[in-house]
């Protein structure tokens, strides 16, 4: 029998990383052998590691309203750039997603334009936690914001416990951007006509407005299940590691940009401002321990791309990510020591298990074709150059990574061959 497609490499598969031979057909895998499969068309991918197709459950397209940063073309373009097969699009646009009318155009412009799955996360609006059921059956899970950030989808505490059973009712989960909004405004009054430091954002929004929203969540009572998102200190790390131990169905996330840099870095590169602020080595230590330790959920990239004017002139938070998830992925591997199952993990299988994509996350037969090899075998250097994201820029630029995307197949076809966007 020839296959559409078969690929041949060392494939971190549920059973180990093995040697195999990956037969296609349409978009599902239909065989895994050690040799013998044919196909009509053929990926030699020996001396890379095959793994399920990545998934970020954090991400910002910006479409529809900010279309001069990203659209769902050029965003998903970065995203296969990267390797990512599935990407989950943020609710916060100038009209947030958090109504039927606004989420059935996102997806209307979303299928017509993107090149890998995106799905959708709804916000949730203090104003109509009404809305809450009416999107559920269009949307992926629900995002709350606990403090200011790009965009004005704030949801006030106070209506966080009624928002989340609302939202347990529905069986999505929940992902909570944890910053408590009055320690930034305490901050932000401290520091009026104080320091001008690079690093100064990072004293606006301190540790403490992480780690006291956490506990405020963690405090409250729901049978949601709850992501954490980007988490950035080891306290906040923590208070979610303890209570996994009593409480099911709560997970934590970290980004790429919380892992590879710290605050020293703004002083030397004025693009690095985030929300949450990237913090010291202590932190960003604790969350790659705890990341090749598997006690970390999800890899995510938080992409948020911005114009460089904006970033320059006007301080506008977030960074672009998804162009070189595989290669701070590579990173993680060759630097870090990171093990390849773990990547298939906190990259995949996690994500596809807690979001109930039952149809992906492994390479096992039945599965979509969604796969992402990666060349680790030389070092390339980031450069804008190679950057698909409309924002035209990276953080990355400059640093030396030790591998990238050297092919990804969504659904069976390839969308990256050999380096190059098919």
């Amino acid at each position: 029998m020839d296959y559409d497609l078969v690929v041949e490499g060392r494939a971190v598969t549920p059973g180990g990383v093995r040697d195999v031979q990956i037969g296609v057909n349409g978009t599902r895998i239909a065989a895994i052998k050690r040799q013998g499969l044919k196909g009509t068309k053929r990926i030699d991918a020996m001396g890379c590691l095959v793994f399920p197709g990545f998934i970020d459950v954090h991400a910002h397209l910006r479409e529809p309203g900010w279309e001069y940063k990203e659209d769902f073309t050029t965003g998903t373009k970065a995203a296969a750039n990267g390797g990512v097969t599935t990407v989950f699009d943020m609710p916060n646009n100038p009209v947030p997603a958090t109504d039927v009318a606004t989420i059935d155009e996102k997806l209307r412009l979303a299928k017509s334009k993107a090149l890998v799955d995106v799905r959708l996360f709804g916000g949730v609006n203090g104003h109509r936690l009404e809305d809450i059921a009416r999107i559920a059956d269009r949307v992926i899970g629900y995002k709350i914001y606990l403090a200011r950030t790009t965009g004005d989808l704030v949801l006030p505490h106070p209506l966080l416990g009624r928002a989340l059973s609302r939202i347990a009712d529905t069986r999505r989960p929940a992902d909570v951007h944890c910053e408590d909004q009055s320690v930034i405004d305490s901050s932000v009054k401290k520091a009026y006509s104080s320091s001008n430091r690079a690093d100064s954002h990072a004293d606006l929004r301190p540790p403490e407005a992480e780690v006291r929203s956490i506990k405020r969540l963690l405090a409250t009572r729901t049978e949601a299940r709850i992501n954490v998102c980007h988490i950035s200190t080891g306290s906040g790390l923590r208070l979610v590691r303890h209570a996994q131990k009593t409480r099911v169905g709560l997970a934590c996330e970290a980004t790429l940009h919380h892992l590879f840099f710290t605050r020293k870095d703004m002083l030397t590169n004025r693009l690095l401002r985030t929300n949450p602020p990237l913090r010291g080595e202590a932190d960003r230590s604790a969350l790659l321990d705890a990341l090749g330790k598997g006690k970390v959920d999800f890899l995510v990239t938080d992409h948020a791309p911005h114009t460089l004017e904006e970033k320059l002139t006007e301080s506008a938070s977030g960074v672009p990510g998804l162009d070189f998830y595989g290669g701070i992925v590579a990173w993680l591997i060759m630097k870090c020591g990171l093990s390849p199952m773990t990547i298939a993990k906190v990259c995949s299988g996690n994500q596809a298990r807690f979001f109930g994509l039952r149809d992906r996350g492994n390479i096992d037969l039945g599965t979509r074709a969604d796969l992402t090899i990666l060349d680790l075998r030389s070092t390339r250097r980031a450069t804008s150059r190679d950057v698909f994201s409309k924002c035209g820029w990276t953080p990355y630029e400059g640093r030396d990574l030790p591998g990238r995307a050297r092919w990804t197949i969504s659904r069976g076809k390839p969308l990256v061959t050999d380096f190059e966007m098919s």
